[in-house]
C-alpha cells in the first residue's frame, strides 16, 4: 500500500504508523545501525565521520559546488545515526504556520520521546556552560525541557544514562512487524510515473538496486489508496526527483532525462545555517557528552557545546596524496562535518 523511500529520521516514524492497518515497504540504501558501536556508543560516535571511502559505511562525505565540506547519513535511522544529539520540539508557532493539528503534533512528540529521548546528566563542562549562558544574558533558565523556550534550557538527548544511543530505527517498534518489510542496501533509483489523458502524472512504483547491482521493481497495489512517500533527506528527496523526470526542465534535459512535469523550483535555493566554531583544547581529561544544553536567543542564533572528544586522535588519517593532515585540519574538517550535518537534522 505504502513505499516508503528512504528509512532515515522521518522515513522510519512514517513507516511505523500505516503499517497497522496498510501493507508497507521500506527502501534504505543502507545498512542497520545495529552492532556498530560508532553509532550506539557515545565515546566512539565520531569515528562515524572520519573519511572512509567503504560504500558500507553509515556517513557519505561530499563537498557542495561551493566548497562546503558536508556529510550524508546512509543507515537505516538516518541522522540521528550520526549527529551529535540533541531533541528539542518545534515551536508553537512553526507547528500553526505549517497547518499541523496541534494535539496530533503532541501526542506524536510523545511517542517518539519514549523510545529516542532522555534527560541529560549535565557533564561539569556543560553546566559551567549553562551558567556563563545565564550570566551573559541568554535568559529565563528553563531548566529541563523539550519545548522550544527561548533562554537557556537542557534539551532532550538520544543517549541514555548508560551512553547507549537510540536512533529513529528505534520507532519501528512501535510498526505492526507482519505488515512491514524494510530493505536494507536498496537504493532507489527512480521513481516511475505514469499518465493517462490530460491527468497529472501518477506515481504507482519505484526502480532499485540491491547491494550486488541487481535491478528491481516495487508497485503500489492496485486500487490501493496508498501512495509512495519520498523521505530521502534534504539532498536525496529532489535529486531522485529530478532523476525521475520531475524539477526544471531545461536543467533535466541537459542530462538526457525525459520531463515528466516541469517544477522549477525543485532543488532550488538549498542553503546551510551558517556557524561559528569555538574549540577549547584542555590538557586534562574532560568528561564526554553529547549536546545537553542550549541557549536559544531572541535573535534566532542557537549556542551550543559538547566535550571530551580527543578528534585529532581519533580523526588523523592518510590524505590522498601519502601525506598526514595536521591536527588542526583534522579538527576543522571534523567540526565543519558536524555542524553541518547537526544543522540540517
Amino acid at each position: 500500500d505504502y513505499i516508503i523511500i528512504g528509512g532515515g529520521t522521518a522515513g522510519c516514524p512514517l513507516a511505523a504508523t500505516p503499517s497497522h492497518d496498510s501493507d508497507v515497504l521500506v527502501l534504505e540504501r543502507g545498512g542497520s545501525p545495529y552492532g556498530n558501536s560508532n553509532i550506539s556508543n557515545l565515546a566512539s560516535f565520531i569515528r562515524n565521520l572520519a573519511d572512509v571511502s567503504r560504500p558500507t559505511w553509515p556517513t557519505q562525505h561530499f563537498v557542495s559546488e561551493d566548497g562546503v565540506i558536508n556529510a550524508r547519513a546512509r543507515v537505516l535511522g538516518g541522522g540521528t545515526c550520526i549527529n551529535a544529539g540533541f531533541y528539542s520540539r518545534a515551536s508553537g508557532q512553526e507547528v500553526r504556520e505549517m497547518g499541523l493539528d496541534a494535539e496530533l503534533a503532541e501526542e506524536s512528540y510523545r511517542l517518539v520521546e519514549d523510545v529516542v529521548a532522555f534527560e541529560p546528566q549535565l557533564s561539569e563542562w556543560t553546566s559551567a556552560l549553562k551558567d556563563g549562558l545565564l550570566e551573559t544574558g541568554v535568559t529565563p533558565y528553563n531548566g529541563f525541557t523539550y519545548e522550544h523556550s527561548i533562554g537557556t534550557k537542557a534539551g532532550g538527548t538520544p543517549f541514555d544514562h548508560y551512553g547507549h544511543r537510540h536512533t529513529a530505527a528505534d520507532l519501528l517498534e512501535h510498526a505492526d512487524p507482519n505488515s512491514l518489510t524494510v530493505l536494507l542496501r536498496a537504493t532507489v533509483q527512480r521513481i516511475l510515473f505514469r499518465k493517462r489523458g490530460g491527468q497529472t502524472p501518477q506515481a504507482y512504483g519505484v526502480l532499485y538496486s540491491d547491494e550486488m547491482g541487481g535491478m528491481h521493481e516495487a508497485y503500489v497495489k492496485d486500487g490501493s489508496a496508498g501512495e509512495i512517500i519520498l523521505s530521502a533527506g534534504a539532498l536525496g528527496s529532489p535529486q531522485l526527483l529530478m532523476l525521475s523526470g520531475v524539477g526544471p526542465s531545461e536543467h533535466l534535459r541537459s542530462f538526457g532525462i525525459e520531463v515528466v512535469l516541469e517544477q522549477p523550483m525543485i532543488g532550488r535555493g538549498m542553503s546551510d545555517n551558517p556557524m561559528n566554531i569555538i574549540t577549547v583544547p584542555s590538557q586534562q581529561p574532560v568528561e564526554i557528552s553529547s549536546i545537553q544544553v542550549a541557549g536559544i536567543t531572541h535573535s534566532g542564533n542557537y549556542i551550543e557545546s559538547f566535550t571530551g572528544f580527543n578528534l585529532a586522535a581519533s580523526l588523523v588519517h592518510d590524505t590522498s596524496g601519502g601525506g598526514t593532515e595536521t591536527s588542526d585540519q583534522v579538527v576543522f574538517r571534523f567540526l565543519s562535518k558536524l555542524s553541518s550535518n547537526h544543522i540540517t537534522e
